[in-house]
């Protein structure tokens, strides 16, 4: 059953987690860190499926309780692209589409997840099975295509397969966690699913690690799976003291992309260049406590500015 007109705190919990996963994820592009153990690799290895998933989730989420419909969804993934194609060109200092970064993705994905929603179960089940299914065999037929094409088909840093993929199962998902009227009937169906697919994904990630193109089948599956399994956990108990800062960021999550983004490359990348684990640690902890504080300030903003203009909304969050 979806709830009323009230935020979601398990939602928001699970995205400020993908915040703090992105920076630690986005921290090596601006320094040269000696050496980076496979553990904080896998601590943020699920940042953008996360945020991708939730984005799907959110589609579905505010159809049902706000009632937008597809113009809506259209303009906020118009101003998504615009607000990329700025980063892209103005911050990382290349040109549109050179990346195809992970904003590009979710504004295309985001109509298309209102239309999506609209199937059946079993054919939206299909469609996302098929379409993490066909990424390998378009990376090899697509291999000659035209360059942007390429990218923005199977090989930019997001492209279309198979992480829109990802917000499809979103949709998918938010009828899952959506679709019982018992929660504990939920959490424990969700955590029944998410065990088995975070198993099953472990094995087939590691067996098939060196064999397939990133991001590969197994990775696909683990991400799911880590997704399933924390989506109860969180939903015990999601106003859980220790997980305030993670909601607060969770709030915000646009704002957190781009401030993230103007840390490193204004901040860290003109103090620091070269840095052993132990300073990289320190830096992470700083930048995300700096950035939980700037988002408790927004949340004090917001509550005192009730009528915020939709571009306002958009960018700090509803």
């Amino acid at each position: 059953m979806f709830p009323e007109r009230k935020r979601d705190l398990t939602i928001d919990v699970l995205r400020g987690l993908a915040v703090l996963m992105m920076v630690c994820g986005n921290l090596p592009t601006v320094l040269f860190l000696e050496y980076y153990p496979f553990w904080l690799v896998l601590c943020n290895a699920w940042a953008a499926p996360f945020f991708i998933m939730i984005s799907g989730m959110m589609v579905v989420f505010t159809a049902q309780t706000r009632e937008h419909r597809l113009k809506y969804f259209l303009a906020r993934g118009v101003l998504l692209i615009i607000v990329g194609l700025l980063i892209e060109v103005f911050m990382l200092g290349g040109y549109p589409f050179m990346f195809f970064q992970i904003l590009y993705l979710i504004g295309v994905s985001l109509p298309i997840a209102y239309l999506f929603s609209h199937l059946n179960a079993l054919s939206r089940w299909i469609t996302v099975i098929v379409f993490f299914l066909l990424h390998p065999l378009l990376q090899e037929t697509l291999k000659h295509a035209d360059h942007l094409v390429h990218r923005f088909i199977v090989d930019g840093w997001f492209p279309v397969f198979p992480w829109l993929g990802f917000s499809l199962l979103g949709v998918n998902l938010a009828f899952l966690r959506w679709g019982f009227n018992s929660p504990t009937i939920r959490r424990k169906r969700l955590a029944f699913l998410g065990s088995i697919t975070l198993t099953f994904g472990s094995l087939l990630w590691g067996l098939t690690f060196h064999l397939y193109p990133w991001p590969s089948i197994g990775y696909v599956v683990s991400a799911v799976g880590v997704m399933l399994t924390l989506l109860p956990i969180v939903d015990y108990k999601p106003s859980f003291i220790l997980y305030k800062p993670l909601q607060v960021l969770g709030e915000a999550p646009l704002f957190m992309y781009i401030l993230h983004l103007s840390l490193l490359h204004y901040v860290v990348a003109a103090t620091w260049s070269h840095v052993n684990l132990e300073t990289f640690l320190l830096i992470y902890i700083t930048v995300s406590l700096f950035m939980v504080l700037v988002a408790y300030g927004l949340r004090i903003l917001k509550d005192k500015w009730r009528s915020r203009p939709f571009i306002v909304r958009f960018f700090l969050g509803g």
